[in-house]
């Protein structure tokens, strides 16, 4: 019963470690008018939970998607999770002079573990959204572009214990935060903080994610 326990608060952790679909300028990553491939990597950090993630993603002028793979661990039960995602969306301006940017976001995560002694553990993670970047700063090779992000988070959870399946799901919201500098309109470095709410945790979790466009 006791390790029940400790697998339900490793859900909520999973739950709260999900990243924000990362792609285009409304999220402060380049855009793919300028090259149409994004490379990624992040390092995210919450209460007990270190994760790493990296992605591909191609777009145009408007719609995006990506997929990628990421490794979560859990400080406190010294365990590890890992997994898929996938994410999607389009980008859209909001103003003549393309200085305001608004996304439409959904991502999915399938994650494999942790297993804890003889339970074995899966979740699945849907979230939809959208993202809002406004560009504060072009000034030669450099863009800041701050952006605010608001999204529903779905995760179900699946345990198996000497055959026996229990599944446990959960739906919250999270509210996202940060800002990229932009260097060359090809690469950049963008912190952000995701604030859960109306969930069963309440840590933010903080990434700092470096993305690159190539291609033509």
């Amino acid at each position: 019963m006791m390790r029940l326990k400790l697998v339900g608060s490793v859900l909520v952790l999973t739950f709260l470690a999900a990243s924000p679909a990362a792609a285009q300028l409304c999220v402060g990553n380049p855009s793919f008018g300028y090259g149409p491939y994004q490379g990624s990597i992040a390092a995210s950090f919450s209460d007990g939970v270190r994760g790493v993630d990296a992605g591909f993603a191609a777009g145009g002028q408007t719609i995006f998607g990506g997929a990628g793979v990421t490794v979560l661990n859990f400080t406190d039960v010294d365990v590890r999770t890992a997994g898929i995602f996938a994410h999607a969306g389009a980008e859209l301006a909001g103003n003549r002079e393309n200085t305001i940017l608004l996304c439409p976001l959904v991502r999915l995560d399938v994650l494999a573990g942790p297993d804890i002694g003889p339970v074995d553990t899966s979740t699945v993670g849907l979230q939809g959204g959208g993202s809002l970047g406004v560009i504060v700063h072009d000034v030669g090779d450099l863009q800041v572009v701050p952006f605010f992000g608001l999204a529903i988070v779905y995760g179900r959870t699946t345990q198996e214990v000497f055959g026996t399946e229990a599944t446990f799901s959960d739906t919250g919201g999270r509210a996202d935060l940060g800002v990229g500098f932009l260097f060359n309109r090809n690469a950049a470095i963008t912190p952000s903080v995701s604030i859960p709410f109306a969930t069963g945790g309440s840590d933010a979790t903080f990434t700092i994610r470096f993305s690159f466009n190539f291609g033509r």
